[in-house]
Parts: structure tokens; sequence; C-alpha cells
């Protein structure tokens, strides 16, 4: 089995945000996948990957069945489509936790490209929310990568990238 970090994290302020490391211009995805509806996670961001048992799967799943949201992140290593498993997002100081099962992956040259069907259905608004700080902080990161960290307004720059891109994000 796998334990497996797809980017590692590093401090870049002295108040605790914790930003990733590796997100630059080239790693900034759109937020929705056209093939499939579901969310990018930007590139560069991390994200940790676990495998869980099948039982478990079953007794932390609700009956009523699969969520249509789904994630799309890249590896590095392969996973089985079908594979029951637990991604944890950082954000600051806190850990955002979700279960589901591999529906898809597509293999590129250098990397794999997982989809992510969500088995909580009430973890979808919880992804969304995670998703869009997730893009904000990289499209953040870029600004300051183009612009000059001296001219970053976050408050600015966060209504800018909501009112850019909010509306891609799929609805529940």
């Amino acid at each position: 089995m796998f334990n497996h970090k797809v980017n590692r994290l590093q401090k870049y302020s002295s108040q605790g945000t914790r930003l990733p490391t590796g997100i630059g211009l080239q790693s900034l995805r759109p937020v929705l996948d056209e093939q499939t509806g579901f969310i990018n996670h930007p590139s560069g961001f991390p994200i940790e990957i676990q495998p869980i048992s099948f039982s478990k799967l079953k007794a932390e799943s609700p009956a009523s069945g699969n969520s249509r949201l789904g994630l799309l992140f890249k590896t590095d290593i392969f996973i089985k489509p079908g594979q029951a498993i637990e991604i944890t997002i950082p954000l600051g100081d806190a850990n955002e936790c979700f279960v589901g099962r591999v529906v898809l992956v597509r293999h590129q040259i250098d990397y794999f490209e997982i989809g992510l069907c969500l088995t909580h259905p009430e973890a979808t608004s919880r992804l969304r929310i995670v998703e869009q700080i997730c893009h904000i902080e990289a499209y953040l990161h870029q600004k300051k990568f183009t612009d000059g960290p001296y001219t970053i307004n976050r408050d600015l720059l966060t209504r800018e990238w909501i009112a850019q891109y909010a509306a891609k994000v799929p609805s529940l």
C-alpha cells in the first residue's frame, strides 16, 4: 500500500500561513475540468493520500450513495480505479480530510491525474470551499510572483479571483 504526500509545505510568513511550494505560473489550472465536471486541485498545492480499507469505507459511508462532485489531482504514483482513499489538504494550521473512491486515472507522461468521487454527500460543500481557498492561494502566489510581493493586497486579489473564477466552481 501507499502513503504519499504529493507536495511538501514550506512556511513563507511569520504569521503561520502555510503556502505550498512549487506553485508558479505553469501550475495554475482551470477550476473545472471540462471533461469530468470535477474540481481541479491546484498542481503545486499540497495534498496527502492514504489508502483506506473497503470495510472502513462502508462503515463511514452513508446509505444514500455517492456524490456527483469530484476532485481531480495530480500525483506521481498510480492508484488503481476503485481504490478507496482518504485525502488530506492542509490549510494553514488545519487539515481538511475527505474520503472517496478513485473513479478515474489518466496516465500522462510524468504523472497521473486521479479523479476522486466523494462518498459523503455532506462533504461536497466543504470540498467546494476548501478547493476555492486552494485556488485563491495559488492565484495570490501567482500574483506575488508576477507583480512582486509589495503590491499584493490579499483582500483585493481574493475579491478579484471570486469575481473571475468562483462561478466556474461546480455547484451541488
